[in-house]
């Protein structure tokens, strides 16, 4: 079923719009597209003209239009398509793509009040580009691009596009989808724009939830997968990292449900979980960096001897890096606090498996001063004081004291950021 309802009305649009598809271009079309997308570099040897090419489409994207008509527009986002969900009123084996759900979901809406809705291809922007149909076979072809380096300009673009319509967006975020997938311009870059500009709680997801994957799971850490700031973040995908979509966020985001099933309390499912989600905010960057924090602690609280895992720092480097395009811009990792077998330790940072590492600026507070920092979200655990010990910049040796025992978890699926 899906989250919203949909009527017959909408349901009818999508499949007109799936059924007419694009018109096929003539071929003064394909000949026009291409003169005006080659020109002044066709004579390039083929290596540079195809990375001027790649630049020149990338830069005409990033010049499109794609902000807010109203400042209370909602905007859509799509993935992959619409199948034999019970709760409309499909036939049996009809797809139906989530691109034409959202367009005809948006049109519906905006046909009671202008503006309430947009989505990408309806945008000025967005039309824009599609007038340079660069997905057609005719128009790579024209250009001198074989079918991988064509679907590469086409992804490029529209995802140079994409990540300029996610910064724009302000208000509720619908995502026509069931979950995110590493594969999806929606995982590498709409989903990742939006959580990086602090946003991850105006995402809302369309479509339920797969939870016939979740069935070997415990019921709190299936309810857990469901909410929406955890799909917000995760990806249940088995990847390569030879594919050339994979990037170190398909790594970070990934959890692997079997994994997780061979785990043998609900406290245990729930700290893996929210371990991918701390890796997850990492590479989001210092909007949430209080988010890692948080995350951090709990999973130190469910799984005291369990040792965090966050991103390598070369990882957080990519992530600094996408964050901060331009020449000469910092794009260093940023020090994340975290609670270190049941202790907050300020001045400490994680990378990777490796040892905690003193940030130098810091200082560690005198042990009586020190307790087990808690929050709202860890409903049933009660702040204890702990004694902390000192660690001397001068002895590498010094460790962490021993964790106390776990106290009773909370229930509460939330994510508490």
């Amino acid at each position: 079923m899906i989250q919203v309802h949909v009527s017959d009305q909408v349901l009818d649009d999508a499949r007109g719009r799936q059924r007419e598809g694009e018109a096929s271009l003539t071929p003064a079309q394909v000949k026009r597209i291409a003169k005006r997308l080659g020109e002044g570099i066709n004579g390039l040897p083929p290596e540079e003209y195809r990375e001027q090419l790649r630049e020149r489409v990338k830069k005409f994207a990033l010049a499109q239009d794609v902000d807010l008509p109203t400042p209370d527009t909602r905007s859509t986002f799509w993935s992959y398509q619409l199948e034999d969900h019970p709760g409309i009123d499909a036939k049996a084996g009809e797809a139906l793509y989530s691109m034409h759900m959202a367009a005809a979901y948006t049109e519906a809406q905006n046909s009671i009040t202008p503006d309430t809705l947009r989505y990408l291809e309806g945008t000025p922007g967005g039309k824009t580009l599609g007038e340079l149909h660069l997905w057609d076979a005719q128009v790579q072809n024209a250009l001198g691009l074989n079918k991988e380096a064509g679907t590469t300009l086409a992804y490029d673009a529209w995802g140079a596009l994409s990540e300029k319509y996610a910064a724009k967006t302000e208000n509720e975020a619908l995502f026509f989808m069931a979950e995110l997938n590493p594969n999806t311009v929606a995982y590498q870059t709409e989903s990742r724009q939006l959580r990086q500009d602090g946003k991850l709680d105006i995402i809302n997801f369309m479509y339920p939830a797969p939870t016939q994957k979740y069935a070997d799971l415990a019921p709190e850490t299936q309810e857990l997968l469901t909410s929406q700031a955890v799909r917000a973040q995760v990806h249940t995908f088995a990847y390569d990292e030879k594919d050339p979509k994979y990037t170190p966020l398909t790594k970070a985001g990934h959890l692997d449900l079997k994994q997780l099933a061979a785990l043998p309390t609900p406290e245990a499912q729930r700290a893996a979980v929210l371990e991918v989600c701390a890796r997850v905010a990492t590479m989001d960057g210092p909007a949430r960096a209080a988010d890692v924090e948080k995350l951090v602690e709990e999973i130190k609280v469910l799984r005291p001897d369990h040792e965090v895992t966050l991103p390598s720092v070369e990882d957080q480097q990519w992530a600094a890096e996408l964050r901060n395009p331009e020449k000469g811009s910092p794009a260093r990792p940023f020090p994340v606090a975290v609670s270190t077998h049941g202790q907050y330790l300020p001045g400490v940072e994680v990378n990777a498996r490796t040892a905690p590492a003193r940030v130098e600026s810091s200082t560690v507070p005198a042990s009586e001063a020190a307790t087990v920092r808690t929050h709202g979200f860890l409903t049933g655990v009660t702040p204890q004081p702990k004694p902390v010990t000192t660690l001397d910049r001068n002895n590498t040796s010094a460790a962490p004291t021993q964790a106390p025992p776990a106290p009773e978890q909370s229930r509460d699926p939330g994510m508490g950021v």
